[in-house]
């Protein structure tokens, strides 16, 4: 699924570096998007924001498209 085969370290390096920029971008989007008030300060929105991209992120390699010859 997300685990790349351990014969290729070319394929295994981009797939772990797209997975890194999606889940640095999302955060970063999200922790703008989401307000700063009384029930979710700067640290709690932070880490709200990154374990959201992760889960996003993780999903979005999970899923798998299926080609119809």
């Amino acid at each position: 699924m997300f685990l790349p085969t351990p014969h290729d370290a070319k394929d295994a390096i981009s797939k772990y570096a797209g997975f890194f920029g999606m889940v640095v971008s999302i955060a970063f989007a999200l922790n703008l998007i989401l307000p700063t008030g009384e029930t979710l300060s700067n640290a709690p929105k932070l880490v709200a924001s990154i374990l959201i991209s992760i889960f996003l992120g993780w999903l979005s390699f999970a899923i798998k498209s299926k080609n119809k010859p």
